[in-house]
């Protein structure tokens, strides 16, 4: 039986120090919750003293381990649920004590209560992505800087940090700072699920999360999977090491979505679409693929093998979400669950896979990035065919057959069409994402042009791609031109004027280029501007500063040149 109690932090933290198992998810709350809680404490400054604002559950695992720090010793709790809140408040309870005087017996006491007196032991101790950032902020006050966030998880435990402290500083303004610390400390209620049996722990934890979207669903999966292992225990010793490999592959399914922000639903969806739900005509959604591996899990060895898959397709995905460049034809839900079974198909060699891969590119481009057409053109035929690269025959999964496909995919999608539709004559600035990766791709061509050795300068497209895509793009000739320099410059060698904002749009016109230089050259003359391009490295840039002048005859050319060059990027392979 387990007992929940209600408590506040102060007499939850009085005995007792919390870990994050290292198969557990790392810190992901966003802005809108950290807002929420900010929030719902102004609000609570305004009520009486004596009123407490209820927070959420706590669920945790009461290990049988201690931690003595002199006289005094600690129980060792593993969190399984409520890690989230948790982390923000006590990162928020290490700003609060950054902001008390340095003298302050407050400031001791509450440093006390984050770092135990050995200097040592921390009240939330991590075991994550988080790990070294986190600990290093309680015990040591010192934020992450720039060069130390590498990963989607230490972007979102710096953010945290630093809305905490302004959280602080606005609090001062208007009011005493140990009347924060009292209500953290004092007024925020839990519900506190504590037990020693492990598999209550993960039965508890879906009773309470069995509704709505509050935990993310490959955290439900997770302990979902947890529990149906106990379920099918066949002796205590083998549950022990197969628990233990269980929390092995989670650990390492967190560590690798901690990289980029994969969502773990999609983790799940395409997981339960493409190997335990075929032939339906659209992804799963959360709630079906979840029940589908329930059912699934009906052998003491499934939650494993499920786990690894599960694994599996969180790799391809962060390799996914990673490749930025390929925004235009990563965006579409559908277009990365084929992408996934691709990556995954087991009848061809690494070769094949590049072309196939190659080839659902192309044809993507061409149906969402050319063609522009809407998220649901395609479900079907992109799922189906997802599914039968990965469940069929081994007949069914060789390169000519997957190739041949990928080929139907985009049959009524021709290339000479899809450059009519999308980039001829067309404003591409009207799609910034979709002419940045058309641009860069260029771009590499324009490198594999120059010859054996020639490669793309990998610090340029870090930076493009660090800027949203509008501002990475520099027009050349301007779209409000000024001066004399730039009249009767938008016609070509002997034709009549053209308006302007019908071709300064076009592909011709468009370059990519860092916002510094792209602020730099503003509406300056073409001589003016081609002094700023020689600043930039970018071999397209190079291109332009050949030439003399720039007028509607050159963007005209260039254009021609491009399209040229498209209709073999995006044809078929």
């Amino acid at each position: 039986m387990i007992e929940p109690r209600y408590g506040v932090l102060q007499t939850l933290f009085a005995d007792r120090v919390f870990r994050i198992p290292h198969y557990q998810r790392f810190y992901s709350w966003q802005k809108r919750q950290r807002d929420d809680l900010f929030n719902d404490l102004r609000k609570l400054a305004t009520g009486r003293e004596d009123q407490h604002h209820f927070m959420a559950t706590i669920v945790c695992h009461r290990t049988a381990e201690t931690k003595n720090v002199g006289a005094v010793q600690y129980r060792v709790y593993d969190i399984v649920d409520g890690q989230q809140r948790l982390t923000t408040l006590i990162l928020l309870l290490k700003s609060i004590e950054l902001a008390l005087p340095e003298a302050s017996e407050d400031r001791h006491d509450l440093a006390r209560t984050l770092v135990k007196r050995d200097g040592h032991l921390i009240l939330l101790q991590t075991n994550n992505a988080n790990e070294f950032n986190f600990n290093r902020f309680i015990r040591e006050g010192v934020a992450p800087s720039k060069a130390e966030i590498e990963t989607h998880s230490d972007r979102n435990l710096a953010s945290a940090i630093r809305e905490c402290a302004q959280f602080v500083d606005s609090w001062t303004s208007s009011r005493d700072i140990l009347s924060l610390m009292r209500l953290v400390l004092h007024r925020l209620g839990f519900v506190v699920f504590d037990t020693e049996d492990s598999r209550v722990v993960y039965t508890v934890f879906e009773v309470l999360n069995s509704r709505g979207l509050a935990v993310d669903w490959l955290d439900k999966t997770k302990s979902v999977l947890m529990g149906r292992m106990y379920e099918l225990s066949v002796s205590a010793a083998a549950t022990e090491a197969e628990i233990e490999s269980l929390q092995g592959i989670w650990s390492q399914i967190y560590r690798e979505i901690a990289k980029e922000d994969v969502p773990g639903e999609e983790i799940l969806r395409i997981t339960a679409t493409l190997y335990y739900g075929p032939g339906q005509g659209k992804p799963r959604s959360a709630e079906e693929s979840l029940d589908l591996l329930r059912k699934e899990a009906v052998s003491f060895e499934k939650p494993r093998q499920i786990s690894m898959r599960l694994l599996d397709v969180a790799r391809k995905l962060v390799n996914l979400y990673a490749s930025t460049h390929l925004g235009p034809v990563t965006e579409i839900l559908h277009a990365r669950l084929l992408a996934v079974a691709l990556k995954s198909a087991p009848g061809v060699n690494e070769d094949e896979r590049r072309k196939l891969l190659e080839q659902w590119e192309r044809v993507t481009f061409r149906i969402f990035g050319l063609f522009d057409k809407d998220s649901r053109t395609k479900v079907g035929d992109y799922v189906r065919l997802g599914s039968r690269i990965v469940t069929e025959d081994i007949e069914t999964r060789t390169y000519n057959q997957i190739m041949a496909g990928l080929r139907e995919l985009g049959r009524d999608y021709p290339i000479d069409e899809a450059l009519k539709q999308g980039l001829i004559s067309k404003d591409c600035y009207d799609h910034p994402e979709e002419c940045r990766y058309l641009l860069w791709s260029y771009e590499e061509h324009l490198a594999d042009e120059s010859g054996a050795g020639a490669t793309v300068d990998e610090h340029e497209k870090s930076g493009v791609w660090a800027l949203r895509a509008s501002d990475s793009i520099e027009h050349i000739f301007p779209q409000t031109p000024t001066g004399a320099a730039w009249q009767g410059k938008m016609r070509s060698a002997d034709g009549p004027a053209q308006p302007i904002e019908l071709n300064v749009g076009r592909i011709g016109n468009l370059l990519l280029l860092p916002i510094q230089l792209n602020q730099e050259a503003q509406n300056f003359p073409f001589d003016a501007k081609r002094r700023t391009y020689t600043k930039h490295n970018l071999r397209m840039v190079q291109e332009v500063c050949k030439e003399s002048d720039w007028t509607l005859s050159e963007i005209e050319a260039r254009e021609a040149r491009i399209v040229a060059w498209a209709k073999t990027r995006w044809s078929d392979v």
